[in-house]
């Protein structure tokens, strides 16, 4: 039985830009064309953009440059996020035994984790770097985090932080880099885990479940370059991800006797109009659940690890678990990878 519940999770994002009016700028390069109608079938109205392409355009960035503002963004979005969580937990950052960072568009050392001290965190909270994975890292990330609060039985902090802006990168433009320039977006989430005990109603971390599909690792894959992260997306990864999908969340159910009507919603990674169908189709998902990932992805894109995330809290909110009752989230990336956590209400 998990010792260990999460308390609040808390999402945040810069300010938001239409994604016509951003299409827009790029309508004199080559493949602006393409950018336009990628808009238009994307199902993404806004996106959150913490380097503001309106103002500066930075795809001419050397990857120094990219890196440092990426870095003073993400650390300055970070800390409003874990304070918020905080806040609503009811915990006060001295309290916080662990801090786990997750990013894949954040490179330095020290980091993310350098928050710590500048929260109000002790000298001896503990600190894990994890990335880069993109956008299945906060289920393994949570796991982790899980671990270590049922080993030390105190507080702990799950913080997910993906900045894409700062990393646009130049003309010409294919379909493959308009769906990329169009798709993600900028987001941060903290996610507060306690030892159980007699707190507000949360949610159990259950069981997680990983498959990696290495015949497809080639198509989505995101490397660092001249020009800072460019992110290789092939089209063939939602039938990738709906092709294998069910043998994680089949074997995760099984473990534990369950089956999909045992689940009270569904938290899918906002990561693509197509990949949210079809997930829901080989699945056979509520539209109730899916309906939390459209919202997501409607409003900010996919913010990579913050975004399942990000759907965890709209479904936790709009209808929490009740005690004894399941929950699923799935997250999907790199290296052609599902993640699939079970949570239970507590």
């Amino acid at each position: 039985m998990s010792l260990t519940r999460i308390v609040d999770i808390s999402f945040c994002a810069p300010p938001l830009v239409s994604t016509e009016e951003f299409a827009k700028l790029f309508a004199a390069d080559t493949g602006g064309d393409d950018i336009a109608r990628v808009v238009r079938n994307s199902a993404i109205d806004t996106k959150a953009m913490a380097v503001n392409p309106f103002v500066e355009d930075p795809r001419w960035w050397p990857t120094r440059a990219r890196m440092d503002r990426g870095l003073l963004e993400a650390r300055a979005l970070a800390a409003e996020t874990v304070s918020l969580a905080l806040g609503r937990a009811g915990l006060r950052p001295d309290e916080i035994g662990f801090l786990a960072t997750v990013t894949t568009t954040t490179h330095s050392a020290p980091g993310l984790d350098a928050l710590a001290p500048a929260l109000g965190m002790r000298d001896d909270t503990a600190t894990l770097s994890l990335g880069p994975m993109g956008c299945y890292a906060a289920l393994p990330a949570l796991s982790a985090c899980r671990d270590w609060v049922e080993i030390h039985s105190r507080p702990a902090v799950l913080l997910a932080v993906d900045l894409f802006s700062p990393h646009l990168q130049p003309p010409p433009y294919d379909k493959e880099k308009a769906v990329c320039l169009t798709l993600f977006g900028d987001g941060a989430a903290a996610v507060v885990l306690i030892p159980d005990g007699d707190r507000a109603h949360g949610m159990e971390i259950v069981d997680t479940r990983q498959l990696t599909v290495p015949a497809h690792a080639d198509d989505l894959q995101v490397h660092v370059g001249d020009l800072g992260m460019y992110i290789r997306l092939a089209p063939t990864m939602p039938e990738v991800v709906a092709a294998a999908v069910r043998g994680p969340v089949d074997a995760l159910l099984a473990r534990h006797r369950l089956d999909g009507a045992d689940i009270a919603w569904w938290a899918v990674h906002p990561g693509g109009r197509r990949i949210i169908d079809r997930v829901g189709e080989v699945c056979d998902l509520p539209e109730t659940s899916l309906a939390a990932s459209r919202a997501a992805m409607r409003d900010y894109g996919n913010t990579a690890a913050p975004a399942v995330l990000g759907v965890l809290e709209r479904l936790q909110k709009g209808r929490p678990l009740r005690r004894g009752e399941y929950g699923v989230a799935m997250a999907f990336g790199p290296g052609a990878t599902i993640c699939v956590m079970l949570l239970r209400g507590a």
